[in-house]
């Protein structure tokens, strides 16, 4: 599985211009994490249009399968944040959020309440990105990039010397070569292991430090091979 990559298609989504739902995207993210009054019932609402994306999108239970990850980080921030000793809170937390289990550990109300809407609003944004990056190729990224920067080198002409359309897109679109990379190195490692055989908890930390370290040896390969090709591309061109 490889979170965010593109996935053909000819549904709404595929047709909507690019610019059009980046823009979407970058204006939904800040206001579903932006804090205020009603703050529960415009997650509601940002979590309904993301269903809606979803829907847009093909409805590919993948896109979903792929987000597992979310509810596993959104468990650990609650937990440490609903977690606490009564007396680190001391003039911090109002005593009428916190519920005291025993003379040296309570549970802060407030935190379980900040963990549960950060779970929720992290799986509405991220949902979100999911079927926009789903749907939306590289080069629709890098056109549509372009486009704005082409828009404000008519004002700034510097801006187009820098190119930052052209890094931005190139860190979008490497977002999922580093899933499909831990894909491929942990199948080749699963691979290598003896089936069936048991394996202690020294065994797994050992092959899990092989496998990132070789997760990291190929990033850096690919990115110095990415490299190299824009600077032959750069020099060729002048």
């Amino acid at each position: 599985m490889t979170l965010f990559a593109y996935r053909r298609g000819t549904t709404v989504l595929h047709k909507t211009p690019a610019l059009v739902k980046l823009s979407f995207l970058m204006v939904f993210c800040v206001c579903t994490f932006t804090n205020g009054p009603h703050e529960f019932v415009r997650t509601g609402c940002c979590l309904a249009v993301s269903a809606v994306l979803f829907f847009l999108s093909g409805a590919h239970r993948q896109s979903l399968r792929q987000l597992a990850f979310v509810p596993v980080l959104g468990a650990f921030v609650t937990v440490f944040g609903t977690l606490t000793f009564p007396p680190s809170l001391t003039g911090v937390v109002p005593s009428a959020h916190i519920i005291t289990v025993l003379p040296f550990f309570a549970l802060n109300t407030e935190g379980l309440r900040a963990g549960v809407l950060y779970t929720v609003r992290f799986f509405v944004t991220a949902l979100a990105a999911q079927v926009v990056f789903e749907t939306t190729s590289s080069i629709e990224i890098k056109n549509a990039l372009e486009s704005v920067q082409n828009s404000i080198a008519r004002v700034l002409p510097p801006v187009k010397k820098w190119n930052p359309a052209f890094v931005i897109s190139l860190a979008i679109t490497f977002i999922p070569q580093v899933f499909a990379t831990w894909n491929r190195v942990h199948l080749a490692s699963l691979a290598r292991s003896a089936a069936g055989k048991k394996k202690n908890i020294i065994k797994i930390i050992s092959t899990a430090y092989l496998e990132l370290q070789a997760l990291f040896s190929c990033l850096l390969h690919q990115a110095e091979t990415t490299r190299q090709a824009f600077v032959n591309r750069s020099t060729s061109n002048e």
